[in-house]
């Protein structure tokens, strides 16, 4: 059986390093993060479907607030499908309006994704280094500690730093790293930040992460750091 072994894995990661890279800036979807109250009374099949996916802190109570009921007594609650159950034993009364309180997550991001959801803004990559695992390295993301390699890895370290002005006063809940963007060549040399229609063609998606909100303001410079693996 073929096999992509260790250092052509590493060729590929070359081979991307030679590329111009953008990392964009999504606003994903308003609904990401927050919190959710409904009315809502268990069907004939002592079923309650919530018209919402990727649920947490799922709550339910009686109307007036003062029952709290029991999660895997009372009910139970399929938080992907936003699908909550009557059990058998439960003290919810069949055919009571309940008070449902949950907070809705991002989702995890699609492996078939091509784009943003909601593209705010693009910028060149300042930085794109070789890196390998060490746990006393100097480079450090989420994933671990890498050191900086002079010989090809498979290991890529990004490092984007948005300016001051760039997707200013957007809500940002998406990160995505594009190779082989297009933009419009009318632009003045030097561009680094580009908004959506100075796009012609946004590339491949390469990477894609789901984020907390973070509210971009005038007064500063965000800087993203990560390390790709191939």
């Amino acid at each position: 059986m073929a096999i992509l072994t260790t250092s052509g894995r590493a060729a590929l990661a070359a081979a991307i390093k030679q590329q111009t890279l953008h990392l964009a800036l999504g606003a994903g979807d308003p609904l990401w993060d927050t919190q959710k109250s409904i009315t809502a009374a268990f069907d004939a099949d002592g079923l309650i479907d919530l018209g919402f996916a990727h649920l947490a802190d799922i709550r339910v109570t009686s109307l007036d607030g003062n029952t709290v009921y029991e999660r895997d007594g009372d009910y139970s609650a399929n938080a992907r499908e936003g699908i909550l159950t009557r059990l058998p034993a439960s003290t919810l009364p069949s055919d009571a309006e309940v008070t449902v309180s949950f907070k809705i997550e991002h989702p995890p991001e699609a492996i078939a994704q091509t784009g943003m959801l909601a593209e705010v803004g693009r910028r060149i990559v300042d930085e794109v280094h070789f890196v390998a695992s060490d746990p006393e390295g100097e480079t450090v993301v989420p994933t671990g500690r890498y050191r900086l390699s002079t010989e090809p890895t498979n290991h890529l370290f990004i490092r984007v730093r948005f300016d001051f002005e760039d997707a200013a006063t957007s809500v940002v809940r998406e990160q995505g790293l594009f190779v082989g963007c297009s933009t419009d060549p009318e632009l003045p040399p030097g561009q680094k930040f580009f908004i959506p229609v100075q796009v012609v063609d946004p590339g491949i998606l390469l990477v894609l992460q789901h984020s907390v909100p973070i509210v971009r303001q005038p007064s500063t410079r965000e800087t993203f750091e990560f390390v790709v693996t191939f």
